[in-house]
Order: structure tokens, then C-alpha cells, then sequence
């Protein structure tokens, strides 16, 4: 029997996550893995490994290969300063170890190494790393687990906030535990307030020495900075006349007209940025196709500020007076586009021509596929899903270019499940193979036969309609064969009857069983295919011995 480890090794896999056994010791990898740094294990290389150390925890390697970057935190006062730089309602995959630390996952983004220490207490796994991850035991037999219910998938991944990237960057040349020192110069002179420039954010202190803020020769430039950074921070202006005139007023001299022209110099700067940013803002929702979060707006334009998201409201509002989104069901801070745009449907008098598809069981003789469609099988485990999609492959590995994406199956399962068939490799090349476990739709074939086997969810089970949709929104002239896991006893597979919304065919599989549950497009009209059923042997894993013909059941 598989261990759970094993289990969480394959289910992170199938979603995309390289895994490696940890030692539960030292929290060391017990195997070589800078291989898989720059390719996916193999299902069966991942269960080979698990299966040699059963005790062994679960970690992810990340960086490019897995697309994930993590903040690792080992105190309070490390977890408490990494939530003070995520925006308010931020959320975003967080593990707990058995110490209480946490885990921060993120999108990997360019330019992020792995490193100890970025500043107390306070590791970055990046390029080069490996995290360990729920549900992982160590040798005390305390267990790793997700903070919420909000575990790692690809979906639930965010972008790490803008200002946290460039603190994280600007440390990477530093060597550990020095990339932030305190500051503490003393003022050079009584008309000097700081002999150098300080960014501190939460605790993250860097400093660069130069000429003294305020000095001769730079006292213009320093003040506008100054005005410029009150005003984004959303001080009333005669608030910033104030601060401004009592540091002119340290150097001896006296002189509002300068004062007012910095400020504003400011203002004008800052209303050309709020300009800047609706403009921004516009422009990101006009190719936004998914809900648009307010979240991930803030995230993505780097939208920190009070008075930026006070802006940001105001363009929203503005956007929503003009019809241009409008909110996105009850979910608070959640909006959709609202599409005007369309291309009508002309009817003409050109004959419609179906693919000249051909079926395992002689389906095409009942049911029509035409171009730009979708098929869904759902099948039970074990009933034979994979044969029916590599027989459908078979069968049109000649008039047609088939691309088949795997979940499951690596090169050897592979040729272990097409041998029985008895026929030469060469007919099989003919198919292209792809292992895949994700993001299908980027390798649809828009003119062309793509087959997914098979499409898995283990969460939000109703996102498997958006997914096929997907997939038909890629195709122009081709065709989609989706594959499904079902439930005993059920005619739908994952996502219910929201899965076959896009199908145009919908094949429902039990063990000795095929029923045609949906069909649009019928051969002959006065034959109406739905509800009918056959029955069949599997034989070798792959042959099928049709044993019925198609009949609806009394």
C-alpha cells in the first residue's frame, strides 16, 4: 500500500509540482535532485523514490521548474513583518510548520534566487530551493499544514506584491544576515538633517551613503522629493507647507514662493500619475478576461499607496457609471467586463460538412462531429477511459494530425498500454504524445484533433466548465476529446452537468458499459441517439469487444 506521502508526491505532481523526499531529521533532500531543477520527475521516478524512504516528507523544488516562490518565516516578528507588506485582503497559499513558522507561496518571479536570511529570521526559496509542504510529518510526528483553506494549486498562486519583490531583489547582492544595517549617522552640521538616504519598510532598513540630504547643490532637488512624497502620501497641503517651511527655515532662510512652487510642482506630478494610473487601470481590465479583483489590480499595478487606492476606487466607480464592468455576483471587491463586442452569425447556403471522425464502437454512425466542437467521456476508474481516447487516436491517425495530452502516462506505461494492440510502433508515432497535467488549453490545436486524457480536478469542481470552455474558445476548425472521472452511479463526471455545457457529445462510461448521455448533432433525424447504450468486453487494457448493439434501455 502506497504511503501518504507517496500519495501527496503524485497529487503535487498532477498539479504541476515537482516532489522530492526530505529527510524528517535534518529537512535535507534524500535524493540527487538538481536534475529536476530543470525537468519534471516522472510519476514513476517520484514513486520509486517515496516508495524507498516511506518516512520521508514532501518537498516542492522551486523556482522556474515548478513556478512557485517561497517566504520562509521562523518567528512572530518574521511572520508579522511579511504580512505588514501584503495589501489588505491579500491571500495566497500559507503553510504552517510543526514550530509554528510560516510558509508565504507565490508566483515565482524572474529574478529571485534562493536565499538564507534576507533579513532576520527570514529565508527566500526561489531558483535553486526546496520548500517542505503539507501534509509532511517530522520525526516528532508533527505535521505541516495549510493555514486556511487555501491550499496550493495554480490557480490560488499570487504574484508576490511589487514593493515586497523589490525589497527581496534589492537584498539578493547582499551577503546573508547583512542586507540590512541600521541607520546611525549623526547630522555633519546644525543646517543637515541625515548624512544618508534611509528606505526602511517594517523593519527592512538599507542605506546608501552619498552627499548629506539638504546639502548645498542638492537642497532643490531634496525638497521637491520631499513635497513629492507628502503629497503621494495623501498629507493635506497646508500640512506640507508646514513641514516644508520648517526645514527651509533651519537653513536661515525664508521663502514661501519657493515652498508653493515645489508643492505644486508636486501636485501637478501627482495628478499627471493619477491620470497615468486610470489610464493603467483602463488598460488592464480591457484584456483582463477573467473577474476582476481589485486585489489583483492593486497587485499587478502596484497600487500600495492610500491615495492610489482611493483613486483606483474612483476609476471603478467611473468605469462601473459607464457600463463598462459591473460586479461579479455578490463577491465583495469583484467586478466583471462587460462584452459589447460581437461578430453576428450569417446563414448561407454551403453545405455543412461534419469531420469525417471516426469512433471507437461506430458512434459516427449515430452521432455527427463537427468543426470547432468539443467531446466530453466521462468514465468510472478503471472503465476504460485511456482506451477509448488512444482507440479514437488509432482510428484517425491517418486522415487527420492528433495530439494527445497525458496526465498519467509516461513513455514506458505508454507503450506497456499500446502493445496488446499488435501493431507496429510506427503506426502509434503517427499520434503525437504529450505528458501533461495542466494547462491543457495551451497546446490546443486549433485545426487540428487535440485529446485530453484526462482533465482532473480536486477542488472546485465546477471550474471543469470554464476549462472546457477554454479549450473550445482555442479551436477554429479542429475538434477536443475531453476526458472525465465520474462516480459510480453518475451519468456526469467532475462538475456535473456544468461539464457537458459546451459538449456537443457527452459519452458517459461504466465498467462493460457506454450510454451516449448528450448528442446534438444526429446522423439521421428521425434517430435520436440519446439515452442509448452498449455493452463490452476490455480486453488487454486497450481492445474493445463491442457484445450489444446500441439500444435505449426499457
Amino acid at each position: 500500500m502506497a504511503s501518504p506521502q507517496v500519495d501527496s508526491a503524485i497529487e503535487y505532481f498532477r498539479k504541476g509540482f515537482p516532489a522530492i523526499p526530505m529527510s524528517p531529521t535534518d529537512k535535507k533532500p534524500l535524493v540527487k535532485w538538481a536534475e529536476f531543477q530543470t525537468r519534471m520527475p516522472l510519476k514513476q521516478e517520484i514513486k520509486e523514490m517515496f516508495s524507498k524512504y516511506p518516512k520521508a516528507m514532501c518537498g516542492l523544488i522551486t523556482g522556474k521548474i515548478s513556478g512557485i516562490c517561497v517566504i520562509d518565516c521562523d518567528s512572530p516578528e518574521a511572520c508579522e513583518k511579511i504580512d505588514s507588506m501584503l495589501p489588505e485582503m491579500f491571500e495566497t497559499p500559507i503553510a504552517v510548520s510543526p514550530r509554528g513558522g510560516r510558509h508565504y507561496y507565490f508566483k515565482y518571479s524572474e529574478g529571485l534566487q534562493t536565499k538564507a536570511a534576507v533579513f532576520p529570521q527570514v529565508d527566500i526559496r526561489a531558483e535553486g530551493g526546496v520548500i517542505i509542504a503539507p501534509p509532511s510529518i517530522n520525526l516528532q510526528g508533527k505535521q505541516y499544514c495549510w493555514l486556511t483553506d487555501l491550499e496550493l494549486t495554480r490557480e490560488v498562486l499570487q504574484e508576490m506584491p511589487e514593493s515586497l519583490y523589490r525589497i527581496l531583489t534589492e537584498t539578493q547582492s547582499q551577503p546573508p544576515g547583512k542586507c540590512a544595517r541600521p541607520y546611525g549617522s549623526a547630522p555633519l552640521n546644525n543646517n543637515t538633517l541625515y548624512s544618508e538616504n534611509t528606505l526602511s519598510i517594517e523593519g527592512v532598513t538599507q542605506t546608501v551613503t552619498h552627499e548629506p540630504l539638504f546639502s548645498l547643490g542638492r537642497r532643490d532637488n531634496d525638497l521637491f522629493t520631499l513635497a513629492n512624497s507628502l503629497v503621494k502620501s495623501g498629507m493635506p497641503e497646508r500640512d506640507i507647507f508646514r513641514y516644508l517651511d520648517f526645514i527651509v527655515r533651519s537653513w536661515g532662510e525664508c521663502d514661501e514662493t519657493w515652498i508653493n512652487t515645489k508643492i505644486q510642482s508636486a501636485l501637478q506630478r501627482q495628478e499627471k500619475r493619477e491620470k497615468s494610473l486610470s489610464e493603467e487601470i483602463e488598460a488592464w481590465i480591457s484584456v483582463t478576461e477573467r473577474d476582476i479583483c481589485v486585489t489583483d489590480c492593486d497587485k499587478e499595478l502596484g497600487i500600495v499607496t492610500k491615495r492610489d487606492r482611493d483613486n483606483r476606487r474612483q476609476v471603478f466607480k467611473r468605469l462601473l457609471d459607464r457600463g463598462i464592468i459591473e460586479r461579479a455576483g455578490n463577491k465583495e471587491g469583484f467586478y466583471r467586463r462587460v462584452l459589447r463586442d460581437y461578430e453576428p452569425i450569417v446563414l448561407d447556403d454551403e453545405p455543412v460538412h461534419p469531420l469525417s471522425l471516426k469512433w471507437p464502437f461506430n458512434i459516427h454512425g449515430l452521432v455527427n462531429t463537427l468543426p470547432k466542437s468539443v467531446a466530453v467521456c466521462a468514465g468510472e476508474t478503471d472503465a476504460g477511459k485511456s482506451a477509448f481516447c488512444l482507440n479514437f487516436a488509432f482510428l484517425n491517425r491517418d486522415g487527420f494530425k492528433i495530439r494527445y495530452l497525458t496526465s498519467e502516462m509516461g513513455k514506458e506505461e505508454m507503450k506497456n498500454r499500446t502493445k496488446p494492440m499488435d501493431v507496429p510502433v510506427s503506426e502509434w508515432n503517427k499520434i503525437e504524445f504529450i505528458e501533461r497535467s495542466c494547462n491543457f488549453e495551451d497546446l490546443i490545436q486549433p485545426d487540428s484533433i487535440t485529446i485530453i486524457d484526462y482533465l482532473e480536478k480536486m477542488e472546485n469542481f465546477y471550474e471543469v466548465s470554464k476549462d472546457i470552455k477554454r479549450y473550445f474558445d482555442r479551436l477554429k476548425t479542429g475538434f477536443c476529446l475531453v476526458a472525465l472521472q465520474k462516480k459510480a452511479g453518475l451519468d456526469f463526471g467532475r462538475g456535473g452537468d456544468f461539464s457537458a455545457e459546451k459538449s456537443r457529445l457527452y459519452l458517459s462510461m461504466s465498467p462493460g458499459k457506454l450510454k451516449i448521455t448528450k448528442a446534438k448533432n444526429w446522423v439521421k433525424p428521425d434517430v435520436n441517439p440519446n439515452r442509448m447504450e452498449c455493452e463490452f468486453k476490455l480486453v488487454g487494457g486497450i481492445k474493445f469487444i463491442q457484445t450489444s448493439g446500441w439500444r435505449r434501455p426499457d
